[in-house]
């Protein structure tokens, strides 16, 4: 067994170690110390350091992750909600309401009424049953309308909760 002197990293004391020691604690300093064999030199290294830097780093990683998460969920977010925004014919884009739905629904279900009372005023004729088709169409849409508004409010909720737990996950990841 050939014996080998090395430096301690962290207070400069010599340490004799053989050949096959991997790690060892200084007695001195007690400093955690791997001990390098390369081909011409036998050195040491603080291992407290190596781990320091490999904290670091990983602290780096996961705010890049949650950094990442954020792009992520804001793209998803936007995605959805240009598919579900509402545009007018000037090119306005509004969100959608469950009262605009309900508003455009009663419009349509008096439309069909006054359609139906005429045609019926006028001696009952078979364009009386296009006032039921008006009624139909009203009520189909106050009901797509309204899912459509709830559904809107329901994801907006959940994008806005995970938005926060993720800043508040990254704030404590930079903090350390």
């Amino acid at each position: 067994m050939k014996i080998t002197k090395v430096c301690c990293q962290g207070c400069g004391a010599d340490l004799q170690i053989d050949e096959t020691i991997r790690y060892v604690t200084c007695n001195y300093c007690h400093a955690r110390l791997e001990i390098v064999h390369d081909e011409t030199i036998t050195h040491s290294r603080q291992l407290d350091k190596i781990q320091h830097t490999t904290d670091q780093l990983a602290g780096k990683l996961k705010v890049l992750e949650l950094q990442n998460d954020i792009e992520h969920l804001d793209r998803e977010w936007e995605k959805f909600r240009n598919s579900v925004l509402t545009r007018t014919e000037n090119g306005q884009v509004s969100e959608p309401s469950s009262a605009g739905s309900i508003l455009a629904g009663i419009i349509g279900l008096v439309v069909g009424i006054l359609w139906i009372v005429f045609w019926t005023s006028n001696g009952g004729s078979p364009f009386a049953l296009v006032g039921l088709l008006f009624i139909g169409i009203a009520l189909f849409g106050m009901k797509r309308g309204c899912d459509k508004a709830e559904l809107y409010r329901v994801q907006s909720y959940r994008y806005s909760s995970a938005r926060k737990s993720l800043l508040q996950r990254l704030d404590q990841a930079r903090s350390g």
